[in-house]
């Protein structure tokens, strides 16, 4: 089981890193997350279907903050985590 707060904190420590142009830690906090993302995605339960689209739509903004860092765009990759953030926060407030 995933615990959602700390995913939550990662995205919050993702953003300041990113802020920081600390590309090596937002790419290592992109990629935990990403990985809790998709736990969450495939694990078979009775998740409302507007928080499985929520989780989705965090986990494509997480997607993009990788690829992103990964061209050297961390003021493009710093926007995707603040989206990121703004799902995963609505994604809680719905559960």
């Amino acid at each position: 089981m995933i615990n959602t707060t700390a995913l939550g904190a990662n995205i919050r420590e993702l953003i300041v890193q990113a802020s920081r142009g600390n590309e090596a830690q937002a790419l290592r906090l992109a990629g935990l997350v990403q990985a809790d993302l998709r736990t969450i995605l495939s694990s078979p339960d009775d998740t409302p279907r507007a928080s499985v689209d929520q989780t989705q739509q965090t986990l494509f903004a997480i997607d993009e903050v990788l690829m992103l860092v990964n061209q050297g765009d961390l003021q493009g990759a710093l926007a995707a985590a603040r989206d990121a953030g703004k799902e995963w926060r609505s994604t809680m407030q719905q559960d």
